[in-house]
């Protein structure tokens, strides 16, 4: 499956054990995750902004962002980032659009790309016999 993670959830993957960090993981093991570099940029900015991260953090960050499938980035709305990898992530073909974004995820599918949020796609992908 092909699955873009947004910026948030890979903050919350990076700063905080907890199942972000689980998700990423597990997906670099039988699926193909997708990211971009409007991505990386938005999430480096907040690693050295909000936690203040080293050089050598940044770095161990960018190692684990560099095993991705770097994809284009779209560049219209240039006032919404948001709408921006959504579109993104539709002209790759991903399958999953993970945010923890409420507004992103009230849009539900775009395509036939699907809006999740991190547990939601923790089903979808490795416990499917939790679906209701």
């Amino acid at each position: 499956m092909r699955v873009f993670l947004d910026t948030n959830v890979w903050f919350s993957a990076v700063a905080t054990p907890g199942l972000c960090e689980v998700l990423t993981k597990q997906l670099f093991e039988a699926n193909e995750v997708l990211g971009s570099e409007l991505v990386w940029a938005e999430l480096s900015d907040l690693l050295v902004r909000k936690l203040r991260f080293s050089s050598e953090e940044i770095a161990l960050a960018q190692a684990m962002f560099d095993e991705v499938e770097l994809i284009s980035d779209v560049p219209a709305p240039a006032d919404d980032n948001d709408a921006r990898l959504v579109a993104a992530a539709v002209a790759a073909s991903a399958d999953l659009f993970v945010t923890g974004d409420k507004r992103v995820l009230g849009w539900k599918q775009s395509g036939n790309l699907r809006i999740v949020t991190p547990r939601e796609a923790w089903i979808i992908l490795f416990a499917p016999h939790l679906k209701h």
